[in-house]
């Protein structure tokens, strides 16, 4: 696949028409969004629309998944604390955007991940910000990454860099979910588009590593797609070994606000 100039689309302005949901500018996630039903940690209202995020060491929801494989995010080692922002059918054009902010507590790095090397070079993380996955079982589908090496990411490509984390970054996806190859996806940070790819399958992985949860050669296409938006923390492996993600026991905290979640026509 060929792509020329973010396929000239000019951030999409031409022909972006933005059909707002009811509530979609959600700023007040008591209105249009929910505490995620793994979270582990309440996301906590601090500011006019401000939502902030707080993970402790060890902290994880023992809840299982309720898709009969008896897995919990405790069993897991993992750690959450976010907003479900809500299922939309596959086959819908969405717009997601929100500004975020790293407050304080940030020491996991990127490590390199020889299944992560086609479209990263090889760094990859285990803690993302923005998640969009699939009702499916393993099925990740597009994650916004974060760590102190590289800053945020989106597959493999700068969002903001580390040094620019506690400055407020807006972050934008365009997107039409897909199983066809008649999909788009454009993404920007402040105002500058970092992906863009169309005519492909969008409600799928575009690679098989560990930290998207996918199953090696199995192509999935969900009927709904979910988005996520807050601290989702897999454990880490450390020679070997399978450890909650290491965190300062100040905890580690993000802020998020501004949030966008509408359905969009896409040409």
């Amino acid at each position: 696949m060929k792509i020329s100039d973010p396929f000239k689309i000019a951030c999409l302005t031409g022909f972006l028409l933005v059909a707002t949901l009811a509530g979609a500018s959600a700023q007040s996630y008591r209105l249009r969004m929910h505490e995620g039903s793994n979270s582990a940690a309440k996301p906590q209202m601090v500011g006019k629309g401000t939502v902030r995020f707080t993970l402790l060491p060890g902290q994880c929801q023992a809840r299982t998944y309720g898709d009969g494989r008896g897995e919990s995010d405790c069993l897991n080692k993992n750690s959450k604390s976010y907003l479900s922002a809500g299922d939309v059918p596959a086959g819908t054009s969405m717009k997601y955007a929100f500004d975020v902010r790293v407050i304080a507590g940030l020491t996991h790095r990127a490590f390199h991940n020889p299944r992560a090397v086609p479209f990263t070079g090889g760094p990859d993380s285990r803690l993302s910000v923005a998640l969009w996955q699939g009702n499916m079982i393993k099925n990740h589908i597009y994650l916004l990454d974060l760590d102190a090496t590289r800053g945020l990411t989106f597959l493999g490509k700068t969002c903001a860099g580390p040094r620019n984390l506690a400055n407020w970054t807006r972050f934008e996806m365009l997107v039409r979910w897909s199983d066809r190859n008649d999909g788009l996806i454009q993404v920007s940070c402040n105002g500058r588009v970092i992906h863009a790819a169309r005519d492909i399958a969008t409600d799928r992985q575009l690679h098989c590593h560990i930290s998207n949860h996918c199953e090696p050669g199995v192509i999935k296409h969900p009927k709904r797609i979910n988005a996520g938006f807050g601290l989702f923390f897999d454990a880490e492996f450390i020679n070997g070994r399978k450890l909650f993600p290491r965190i300062p026991a100040s905890g580690l905290t993000i802020e998020m606000k501004e949030f966008e979640r509408a359905k969009v026509r896409l040409n």
